[in-house]
């Protein structure tokens, strides 16, 4: 037997030796895919310069037609040679911009009138003390005091978990209260 056996350690060499190798072929298998994804990177990047042009051209139509405008008002191609396609150096194509919408300002006169902005201060209490007493010692449910005052459920949730415990609101259920 070889010294290496008698020692107990062959094992061990047998097994890092195994394991190098593995590396090395997924090393190889890496190099080999990054190889050929380089191969494809011209076309892939003509490919994608064309089809930024298409996308231009359908822009401009769509930009015409919702202007009312017919496409021979389109912007002109510039003239000379088309230029060459760059060197790649990972680059996300820019998305087009949006137009933005511009809404007309209301004056504070106009938006009090429409009935725009937050009401009176105290009025939601007011209005649910008042649906509190008329529905007795069997309580109101909050999608149901929700629904009446035209108010968001989780709205009187918070209502009764801040002020409800200062005014004298006690749980009967789940979503029920009442005037204790």
């Amino acid at each position: 037997m070889s010294a290496l056996h008698e020692s107990g350690r062959g094992p061990l060499l047998n097994y890092s030796l195994a394991r190098e190798l593995f590396v090395l072929q997924m090393d190889c298998l890496t190099m080999s895919t990054l190889s050929k994804s380089l191969r494809n990177l011209p076309a892939l990047t003509a490919k994608r310069d064309s089809l930024i042009g298409e996308l231009k051209k359908i822009e401009t139509a769509i930009v015409s037609a919702l202007s009312g405008k017919g496409q021979e008002e389109a912007p002109a191609k510039k003239r000379g040679p088309k230029p060459k396609a760059a060197k790649v150096v990972a680059v996300k194509a820019a998305a087009p911009k949006k137009a933005k919408e511009v809404k007309a300002v209301k004056p504070k006169a106009a938006k009090a009138a429409a009935g725009a902005g937050r009401g009176k201060r105290g009025a939601l209490k007011e209005q649910i003390l008042a649906a509190l007493k008329s529905a007795g010692a069997k309580g109101v449910s909050v999608k149901d005091l929700s629904d009446k005052l035209g108010v968001k459920t989780q709205n009187v949730h918070v209502w009764f978990s801040t002020t409800g415990k200062t005014v004298g609101v006690e749980k009967v259920s789940p979503g029920v209260y009442r005037l204790k």
